[in-house]
């Protein structure tokens, strides 16, 4: 696809969006040979180039590269929301989700295929470099009220500043379902909350966030603080899916924290993480790199995790770190890094300059409170992310 066709696609700069019922999902037209696409983000996968985002596309396709597997067309009942195509600009390659047939005859995910032309456009507008591209659709069910509805979106507007994250080929997109646990839940298999995917989802990923009536009636803000925490395991996987408990979940909740604390003035690390410590996290260090090993009573609120990680922080500032610094490279650095289950030790050591064996000695000398190891209140994550 040449410059003059990629400037025909379409972007809603700085807005993450609602995806309408006036869309479907990419339709292939046998009769005309034309695809639509509802959605589409042009990208090469890094912040210092432009991308493009665009509604309401036809393209005539060129060669196909590959097929994904027919799907069945439950995975997309309302609500959930339409797909989001992704055109890699260095591989000159088109990935298309989810497309079918306007008579369902023909029903494929994942197509990659060539773009010979754009033949139309709805909507257009670009991102400069810098600006996160990674596309959020939002489905906010009406259980919840305007005033939660008007922080998400603030929220979700300071992660995507402070923390951006950059679509590449294979994550460029997710749906995120929010509602109030009294209500009907969106899906039969969207519950609870997380970065969930698979069974009925087939193989995409959506985030799941289930807000106990509770936490309305008490006014506990943990209603607001899940956000940023799932927003940052998206963040984590757009960089490593690492399998290893604390420091996926430890990171998350302490940025959890921390915005908590920058936004809201309330100390959720001694409030709501601190008072589930167990003395497993000194006893067993290692069991926390295992959700079973580490689950239940061991790590409430992935309070053991987030111990692991204030300790990782206060040995990192002995090596002559600033805080900032510190928390850097635990929350941004390691995860550019590449981690993965076969060389995340490895990786460790890289960024750390501390071997897990040593570090896991150094948390048994640390008394078991977060008393000597909490960030300082003016933590802010634009220091942590601020390269």
């Amino acid at each position: 696809m040449n410059g003059n066709l990629l400037k025909k696609f379409v972007y809603l700069i700085f807005h993450f969006f609602f995806i309408t019922s006036a869309y479907a999902d990419a339709v292939y037209d046998p009769a005309t040979g034309t695809i639509t696409l509802s959605h589409v983000l042009a990208g090469d996968g890094s912040s210092k180039t432009e991308s493009i985002y665009a509604t309401n596309v036809q393209i005539t396709p060129g060669a196909i590269l590959s097929l994904g597997k027919a799907w069945p067309p439950y995975i997309h009942p309302s609500p959930w929301p339409s797909e989001v195509d992704f055109y890699d600009i260095a591989a000159q390659e088109l990935k298309i989700s989810y497309i079918r047939t306007a008579d369902g005859s023909i029903e494929l995910n994942d197509v990659v295929l060539k773009v010979d032309a754009v033949s139309g456009v709805g909507f257009s507008e670009s991102i400069a470099p810098g600006i996160a591209d990674y596309k959020f659709r939002y489905v906010l069910d009406d259980s919840l009220p305007s005033e939660w509805r008007n922080e998400f979106e603030q929220i979700m507007n300071n992660l995507h500043r402070d923390i951006p994250i950059y679509a590449k080929s294979d994550w460029y997109s997710m749906p995120i379902f929010a509602w109030k646990s009294d209500a009907e839940r969106p899906l039969p298999f969207v519950s609870g909350g997380c970065i969930c995917g698979g069974g009925e989802g087939g193989h995409f990923r959506w985030m799941s966030l289930e807000i106990p009536a509770s936490e309305f009636e008490y006014n506990q803000i943990h209603r607001y603080s899940i956000v940023p925490h799932e927003y940052f395991h998206v963040y984590q996987l757009s960089h490593a899916d690492l399998p290893v408990k604390w420091l996926m979940e430890g990171p998350a909740a302490t940025l959890e924290s921390i915005y908590v604390q920058e936004n809201y003035g309330i100390n959720y690390f001694s409030s709501a993480q601190g008072p589930g410590l167990s003395e497993q996290v000194r006893e067993n260090t290692a069991s926390y790199e295992s959700y079973s090993a580490s689950g239940g009573e061991a790590d409430i609120n992935y309070s053991g995790s987030v111990f692991m990680t204030l300790v990782l922080g206060a040995e990192l500032q002995k090596q002559d770190l600033s805080e900032a610094e510190a928390y850097r490279k635990i929350l941004q650095d390691f995860f550019l890094a590449g981690p993965t289950l076969e060389n995340w030790e490895a990786k460790f050591l890289e960024v750390f300059s501390i071997s897990v064996d040593s570090f896991y000695s150094a948390v048994k000398t640390y008394e078991l409170s977060y008393d000597a190891v909490l960030p300082s209140v003016d933590l802010k994550l634009s220091q942590i992310f601020s390269n």
